[in-house]
């Protein structure tokens, strides 16, 4: 399912959540590598590494990967793994150079988490390396500082200030 899923709001017309295809995977190694201070490895991903992280990631159903567009241009990417105790984790979320602060990474996280809650479940969370900007980000998508990680944040989707919307998703897009 998660493989070919486009989910799409009804909130913002022409924000969409593509699942990542292999075209997109030159996008994502260079997006993570122009902004490695933020994310837990910090080491320079070759192209062998990102097809090696896309071989496991197809091995693995409840994990997914989209492409945020809006009027069908790209502009950063987000996902989601649903954990062994039942709640969700969201990471990789990146904007495209050049595409932050136009709202749709924002308006993209509150219709990802609108779908997990929808379809799996309410327990959303996600780790926030310390120092990292982007802690304003997630407070603003509804996420509340929950615990100290040591070298990170972890971040709890706060059920009294999300506010889910609407969406419409479907296989095979």
């Amino acid at each position: 399912m998660n493989r070919s899923l486009l989910v799409s709001s009804r909130a913002e017309p022409g924000l969409r959540l593509r699942a990542i295809v292999p075209a997109d995977l030159e996008d994502l190694r260079i997006w993570k590598n122009a902004n490695k201070a933020a994310f837990f490895f910090q080491d320079e991903i070759t192209p062998a590494m990102q097809r090696a992280w896309h071989e496991g990631y197809l091995r693995r159903p409840d994990d997914f990967m989209f492409m945020v567009e809006r009027g069908g241009e790209v502009l950063g990417c987000l996902g989601f793994r649903l954990l062994k105790d039942g709640s969700a984790d969201a990471y990789n979320i990146m904007a495209k150079p050049g595409a932050s602060g136009r709202g749709a990474m924002g308006a993209a996280m509150v219709l990802m988490c609108s779908f997990i809650q929808a379809r799996f479940t309410k327990h959303i969370g996600c780790l926030v390396v310390k120092g990292n900007a982007a802690a304003r980000y997630y407070a603003r998508c509804g996420y509340r500082a929950a615990a100290d990680g040591g070298d990170h944040v972890v971040f709890k989707l706060d059920a009294a200030a999300f506010r889910p919307v609407e969406f419409n998703a479907a296989e095979g897009a």
